[in-house]
Formats: C-alpha cells, structure tokens, sequence
C-alpha cells in the first residue's frame, strides 16, 4: 500500500495517474447535472494532478 502511495517505480506512477484519470471521469459523470458539483470535481482533480506533477519534479 506504501508503494502505492509513495511510488518507487515509473510503472506505480504510471498506474497512479491512470486511476487519477479513472476517478476523475467516473466523478465528472456522475455530477455532469449540478454545475458547482462539476467544478469542485474538476478542481480536485487538477489539485491532485498538479501535486503528483511537483513531486515528479522534485
């Protein structure tokens, strides 16, 4: 569970950004219908990406 969290490996970081993508789609359709629900979904997720982005950098 750590290695998931705290990847190690490229191929972690890889499955890590496709549940990301996974995760953000499925709470995007499921609050396609309420607007702020949407942005809060969309913000989250490109919250967690831009932190996955620093950390790949640093």
């Amino acid at each position: 569970m750590l290695d998931i969290l705290l990847p190690s490996t490229d191929a972690v970081v890889a499955l890590q950004f496709a549940g990301l993508a996974t995760a953000v789609a499925v709470g995007i359709w499921l609050a396609r219908r309420t607007r702020d629900l949407l942005r809060l979904v969309i913000g989250l997720g490109l919250l967690t990406s831009g932190l996955m982005a620093i950390r790949a950098i640093h």
